[in-house]
């Protein structure tokens, strides 16, 4: 019996000082960037600026690597069977770790059991917006066109299970309004759609926006924030008007399960300090997002409460992956 146990405390101290040897040496590699999306696009463009300060923490080439396809589950589903040493980083969000499990019938991987999180890295309100023509002036005149409304209003999405068309599911349950919904194939044309006056509102990402609010061809009305956007300040939320709406799309950064905690913990930290960087907090806050770094455990939480948060909205629409 003793000899079980020495061997068994002699192969936790092994086990222990093979990972803190590994975490003494890590990176000493190239790291992998995994974005599950397009080049060019604003996650992508998130995703590069990230990667140029964690080289500079890091002290190692970062580098991206657009694994695009589903919707973001392509990508995903490739960094959840990579090797969890910390090469294999995942910069992903609410559509591969929240939406997905409820909209895919068959997905190749588990968003909880699959993945370390090691931090949410930004967050991002969306922004309800009409046309500058639109005979509705503010969300007062917005909640008064919805009301008794079947199809006489649409709005576009940039796509089936984005968080243009789901943060809109999840107001109109909330309202119990029927706007219709118009999908499109990315933001670009479900905001030409918009000033084309061939749908009525949208609810979508500021970047996306922004030129055209800019330019005076859209007019906010509202944003979907906790609190309101350092973007639009003087638009009002719709929780603080009373709409209990709170949609704000997140990005961080996710682990094959398995990597060693020391390893996540190594990645958290030097986020931290690459977000410090106020070139980077510019760019980011540029393009509409606010900068969230949070430890491994409070990534977890947020993440599950958001799992749980979208199931509902997506079975009461009855929607599903096309």
């Amino acid at each position: 019996m003793m000899k079980i146990v020495k061997w068994a405390a002699a192969l936790v101290l092994g086990v222990g000082l093979s990972t803190q040897a590994l975490a003494q040496g890590y990176p000493n590699g190239i790291v992998k960037l995994v974005v599950p999306y397009p080049p060019g696009g604003v996650v992508d463009i998130t995703g590069r600026l990230l990667a140029v300060e964690l080289e500079k923490v890091l002290g190692a080439t970062v580098i991206v690597e657009n694994k695009a396809g589903a919707g973001g589950t392509v990508g995903t589903a490739h960094v959840a069977k990579a090797k969890p040493d910390g090469y294999t980083i995942l910069f992903s969000g609410a559509a591969t770790h929240a939406f997905a499990p409820a909209l895919y019938k068959q997905l190749r991987y588990d968003p909880v059991k699959d993945f370390e999180t090691v931090t949410q890295l930004t967050q991002g309100p969306l922004a309800l917006v009409v046309n500058a023509n639109s005979g509705i002036k503010d969300l007062a005149g917005f909640l008064a066109a919805t009301k008794g409304k079947g199809g006489d209003l649409s709005y576009a999405s940039n796509g089936n299970g984005t968080y243009p068309h789901l943060s809109v599911e999840l107001m109109k349950q909330v309202l119990d309004s029927k706007p219709v919904h118009v999908a499109y194939k990315g933001g670009g044309q479900a905001v030409t759609a918009l000033l084309g006056e061939q749908v009525q509102f949208s609810q979508n990402h500021i970047p996306i926006i922004l030129p055209h609010v800019k330019s005076g061809r859209l007019r906010v009305l509202a944003t979907t924030g906790d609190t309101r956007s350092v973007t639009y300040p003087d638009a009002p939320t719709l929780k603080e008007s009373g709409i209990d709406v709170v949609a704000s799309a997140w990005f961080g950064l996710f682990v094959p399960a398995g990597t060693p905690a020391v390893i996540v913990d190594q990645l958290y930290k030097a986020t931290e300090k690459a977000v410090a960087s106020s070139d980077l907090k510019e760019k980011l806050a540029a393009q509409g997002d606010e900068v969230l770094v949070q430890g491994p455990a409070q990534f977890r939480k947020f993440q599950l409460d958001e799992l749980s948060k979208w199931a509902k909205v997506i079975a009461d629409a009855g929607l599903e992956a096309k």
